[in-house]
Order: C-alpha cells, then structure tokens, then sequence
C-alpha cells in the first residue's frame, strides 16, 4: 500500500461513520445496555439446526440487526417499509470492511402481504416492531406462510401496558400528524391465539429481567433466596411475571 493511502482510508471510513442513520439506534437517546441485552437475548433463541436457511430481519429500520446477522456470517434478508433500505445497507457495509455484503439482500414492502415466496427463511426476527402492525391476523399469516417447516419467528416487543405508558403517549404526540403509525399493546393471549390459527406453534416465553433495571441482590439476600426463603421466592417471581407481561415480551413461535 502507498504511505499515505491507509490513512486516506481510514479517514474516509471514519466519516462514513459519523453519519448518524449509520450509528442507529445506539444515538437517538435509546438505552445502548437494553439494546444489546435484549438483541443477545434475540440472538441466544435462534434455531442453530436451521441457520443453513437464510434470515428474515423484519421490520429491520435503518438494518443494525441486519449488520449483526451478517457479522455472524449467515444470510440475511432486511425487510421494511423504509424508503432507502439499499442506503442503509451500502452505508454500514462500506463504514467497514469486515461486512460481507454478499449475505445481505433487501426487500422493500407492507408486512401485512410480503413480497416473498413461501418457506423461504429458517428465522424470522422481529424487534420492536410487531406492536406496529395494524393487523395481527394478517401478519402472523404472512410469517407462518414465509417460514420453512420447522422455521422460527422470534419477538422483542412491548408488553401489555405499553399503549398506556407515559413514554408512549409522549412519542404519539410526537407523532400525531401521521394517521398511520400506531402503537399497540402486546398481548400475549392474544398473539398466541394470532399465531396458533395461522398454524403456528404455542408461544415459548424467554422471561427476563429488565436491562435498564435489572434485579439486584446482596450475596446475603440471593443466598437466603436460594436456600428457600419462600416470601423472597413469591415476590421475585411476582415481579418477574408482571414484567414479562406488562412490559416487555421475548417469545417465539415455530411453524411445525
């Protein structure tokens, strides 16, 4: 390499990367530790038996989890109704090198009619973005059609309370010149019902702490818990349901 040509490349990659679309979501105020907790969790559910398949990143935004699968050297396939899809992707390939932007395709479109073929993906991922959609039914069809036998639909989504939270009414006001976005609430009933008439399996629930406020125990009072302490026991578990249903949801679904 000529003196000078390295450095040239380097600068150039670094101001690709100052270009905020690029650096989504750990910018525009999210917690970066509830991120990737909750992506880690995503990524801990996939099917390895069914990796050889591509994935589908649904809903994949501005295609951060779409650089992550491809990072971990499977195909991937970004699906949204973003208007530049391709922009985000040849942006955060060409901001570095070590992307294979071979593993990467795209498709642009409505999720509540996909414009693939039937059994095309082994995992479908969707992060926060199901509570988007305005028709449960609908989609869940679309997901159980998409899926190889034996595929996987994973969720990171909200929980039952989310319509309701203040966090919620305040970014609807923010957003209340666009008739089209809503935010729904994530009920679990409801969604296994959706996903088990469009031939899904049963929902399987990944119950978590919440990675902006995760427990935290004395080693005194996690030992007193753990030799039996009932009443600890009861109200650990209390506040962990209440949680992995009010709040915040990570499940899958497997299309037999």
């Amino acid at each position: 390499m000529r003196p000078g040509l390295g450095q040239f490349a380097m600068s150039n990659q670094q101001v690709i990367v100052k270009d905020p679309h690029l650096c989504e979501p750990f910018i525009n105020g999210r917690d970066t530790g509830r991120l990737l907790h909750d992506l880690g969790a995503m990524l801990s559910l996939l099917n390895p038996q069914m990796l050889t398949h591509p994935i589908l990143d649904f809903g994949a935004g501005s295609c951060w989890i779409t650089e992550a699968i491809a990072r971990m050297g499977h195909r991937v396939t970004a699906f949204d109704i973003h208007p530049d899809l391709q922009g985000c992707i040849t942006g955060r390939t060409s901001a570095d090198k070590r992307i294979d932007a071979s593993l990467i395709s795209y498709a642009r479109g409505d999720g509540h009619a996909m414009p693939f073929a039937g059994d095309k993906f082994g995992h479908l991922l969707c992060y926060d973005t199901l509570h988007h959609m305005h028709d449960f039914d609908a989609v869940f069809r679309e997901f159980s059609r998409v899926l190889v036998p034996g595929g996987r639909a994973i969720f990171v989504e909200p929980g039952a309370k989310h319509s309701t939270s203040a966090e919620t009414i305040a970014f609807l006001e923010l957003k209340k010149h666009d008739p089209t976005w809503i935010e729904r609430d994530i009920v679990l009933e409801e969604i296994n019902h959706c996903a088990m008439v469009a031939g899904l399996s049963e929902l399987v629930l990944m119950p978590a702490g919440h990675p902006s406020a995760p427990p935290l125990f004395s080693l005194r009072d996690w030992l007193s818990l753990r030799r039996g302490n009932l009443l600890a026991r009861n109200k650990f578990a209390k506040q962990l349901a209440n949680l992995n249903y009010d709040q915040r949801v990570i499940f899958y679904a497997v299309k037999p």
